[in-house]
């Protein structure tokens, strides 16, 4: 882990040579970059780019900027759609950013747990149970860290969990409650904790630090990232890219001169071909899986496996907003979680047997002025599938939106303290919910994680750091390279971090590739020397 990011700040200064050209450049013409996707990763690869002397061209197949960052209203509040924490604090260049621009809180790890059978468990039960759990996940992120190719391929973060609870001293009733307990696990990774590898476990490490959420929203945080790109760079939106085709053999067709070309960049629309020196792909990872865009001639082999290898996750989020914040009471305030485990007597069928979390923003002393009488839920698969099915295509302020997803929900927050169904305190005021699921620019999912091999066979000979930084490394005898939070240092992958780093990486290869790194003196001494692990978040 700590070698990787180490790699990673080197290779910015040391590691990169001029590659040779493909064809000759006039020296007085800067090269011209596409970088695909105006998410966070793309937004920070364009404005380094442009910090070097690039012309840089951003092409963004929605009609914004922000990617799965953005936002949305629901009774006056504008909501985080996308990540709405920033996870650790040593020098994160997402957090010294959100220090100027956004609103942050520690949230304490204080947390409600109701049973199966819709019971609150005892503070007692539920915090030896958690700090359990907790033991569990470190000793599991050590032993994948130091014996991850001996590990089964096929071995998840449950499995760990069972052989350890068998040879403790725990009763059966503890250990059952130990299982359901570390469900939550899957709110982290965006995925059943079933799923989840052992081999690859340390993969899910973040940056040491507080885990942040960002009280407002991350509007103001893209905005600022955004600012120089949008006043410098050409800017193309609702432009959806179809095809990156280039490569000294390739029939480009068209009446296109391959001496006078390096990238075609073919969009929905036939008649328009973008030419770049070099472009940057910055979509999502779901994306690059389903083959959007496409690469002619293909991709080589160890980055299209690398793709197929990797894992993306399936969070969603539910708010639900009230007139009153009916479960908090001054002298009782409510948790900062509320963990609703495996539910079975008191939720339909469909939803038996799944866990979610909730976090209610409403405690003015967590929240201060930010506080609202509003809880957000993250799920995960399969009940994210089953939320997201019930609105697919419905309107947000329709009352079937509102009906279904009250529906589904009330079973939950009927259990809150203080819940009266006669008080008009305690019906919704209105919901928002996500569809990543539906969001085929998002790849139809949220973010990197790290599932285990469905066989031993299967998973033997993968090596899925070995396929993050293959995918990092791009193609540069080809102008091609890659950024988002799936190529990021391994402590930043699946975060805004990770993105944000990967954008940064990403256009100091093109810049130096080019001998044009030489530009960025000042970001280069915030990477050299100490300072190079420091920045990169070394631990």
């Amino acid at each position: 882990m700590k070698g990787d990011l180490l790699k990673c700040s080197e290779d910015l200064i040391v590691g990169y040579r001029p590659r040779p050209a493909i064809r000759e450049r006039p020296a007085e013409k800067n090269p011209r970059v596409g970088v695909i996707g105006a998410g966070l990763a793309g937004l920070r690869c364009a404005e380094v780019l442009l910090d070097g002397g690039m012309d840089v061209t951003l092409l963004e197949a929605r009609d914004r900027i922000g990617g799965r960052i953005h936002q949305k209203e629901l009774g006056g509040q504008s909501l985080d759609m996308g990540p709405n924490w920033i996870h650790g604090t040593d020098d994160n260049p997402v957090w010294k950013l959100a220090q100027e621009k956004a609103s942050l809180c520690v949230v304490p790890d204080t947390m409600k747990v109701f049973q199966t059978d819709g019971r609150a468990m005892s503070e007692e039960d539920a915090e030896s149970g958690l700090e359990t759990v907790w033991e569990l996940i470190e000793q599991a992120f050590k032993y994948s860290n130091e014996e991850c190719l001996k590990v089964d391929s096929a071995q998840t973060l449950v499995d760990w969990f069972h052989d350890k609870l068998k040879e403790g001293t725990l009763s059966e009733e503890q250990r059952e409650r130990v299982l359901l307990l570390a469900e939550m696990w899957g709110s982290f990774i965006g995925d059943s904790w079933h799923r989840q590898s052992l081999r690859w476990f340390w993969l899910e490490e973040c940056l040491e630090g507080e885990n942040l959420y960002v009280m407002e929203n991350h509007g103001p945080i893209i905005q600022h990232i955004a600012a120089k790109v949008l006043d410098r760079a050409l800017v193309s939106l609702d432009t959806m890219v179809i095809s990156i085709e280039n490569g000294p053999d390739y029939d480009f067709g068209g009446g296109i001169d391959p001496k006078d070309l390096r990238v075609a960049v073919r969009t929905e629309n036939p008649d328009a071909i973008w030419e770049f020196d070099e472009v940057v792909v910055a979509v999502p990872l779901g994306c690059l899986k389903k083959s959007t865009p496409q690469f002619h001639p293909r991709l080589p082999s160890s980055i299209e496996t690398a793709i197929s290898n990797a894992s993306y996750s399936s969070l969603e989020k539910v708010y639900i907003t009230f007139t009153t914040a009916f479960w908090e009471t001054p002298d009782a305030p409510f948790p900062a979680f509320a963990h609703f485990l495996n539910a079975k007597s008191y939720v339909p069928e469909p939803q038996k047997h799944q866990s979610i979390e909730m976090l209610p923003l409403s405690s003015p002393t967590v929240f201060g002025s930010h506080a609202k009488p509003t809880l957000l839920i993250y799920t995960h698969d399969p009940l994210a599938k089953q939320v997201c099915a019930l609105i697919s295509g419905l309107d947000p302020n329709s009352e079937e939106y509102y009906t279904r997803l009250n529906t589904f929900f009330k079973p939950y927050y009927s259990l809150l303290p203080n819940y009266d169904e006669s008080s008009p305190n305690c019906t919704p005021f209105g919901f928002l919910a996500t569809d990543w699921h539906g969001d085929g620019l998002a790849g139809n999912g949220s973010y990197t994680n790290f599932q285990a091999s469905d066989t031993h066979e299967q998973g033997e000979n993968i090596r899925l750091d070995e396929d993050v930084r293959a995918i990092r490394a791009g193609m540069p005898d080809r102008g091609i390279w890659f950024a988002g939070e799936h190529t990021a240092p391994f402590v930043g992958l699946g975060t805004t971090t990770g993105a944000y780093w990967s954008g940064e990486m990403a256009a100091l290869k093109v810049l130096a590739a080019n001998g044009m790194v030489g530009n960025l003196k000042k970001l280069l001494r915030e990477r050299s020397g100490r300072e190079v692990g420091r920045s990169y978040g070394q631990r």
